[in-house]
């Protein structure tokens, strides 16, 4: 595969200007602002300005929750096989979560830690789910869930 040497030049070219801009320019100033000079909204001000904000994609969310709604026995059927469970991605999944605990795990026990909360620590959720093993809960994490059996 042959490449276009004019191309080539141009790049270096870009990448040569870019560091040149970098050696030669700004390192020695400082910026005047200050973090003291950001205005700070008030609280019931930003939750009055997010309250008026129109949410966008709600039908796309809701095949979203239906697609997952769909996997919801074979995501049992791998916590069973005592596979474990990974949610990632962005937004919170803790309706999800709790969604597939309620409706699809109703043969089960199930213990929610929501690990988020500054007060709980990791001694503590070992100590739960230790206690849930013996048990046989089923013990969901922010964005884990494992079934035990």
């Amino acid at each position: 595969m042959e490449m276009n040497g004019g191309s080539d030049e141009e790049e270096f070219g870009f990448s040569r200007n870019y560091f040149l801009a970098k050696e030669l320019g700004g390192s020695g100033k400082k910026s005047t602002h200050k973090l003291s000079d950001i205005n700070i909204v008030d609280e019931q001000e930003l939750r009055a300005a997010a309250d008026n904000i129109e949410p966008k994609h709600e039908k796309e969310i809701e095949d979203l929750m239906k697609s997952y709604k769909s996997l919801y026995p074979r995501w049992v059927f791998e916590l069973r096989c005592g596979f474990g469970l990974l949610m990632y991605g962005f937004g919170s999944k803790k309706a999800l979560l709790e969604d597939f605990a309620s409706s699809a795990l109703t043969e089960y026990s199930v213990l929610v830690i929501n690990g988020y909360l500054q007060s709980i620590n990791i001694k503590q959720v070992h100590t739960l789910k230790c206690d849930s093993w013996v048990i046989g809960h089923c013990v969901i994490f922010p964005y884990s869930l494992a079934l035990m059996k």
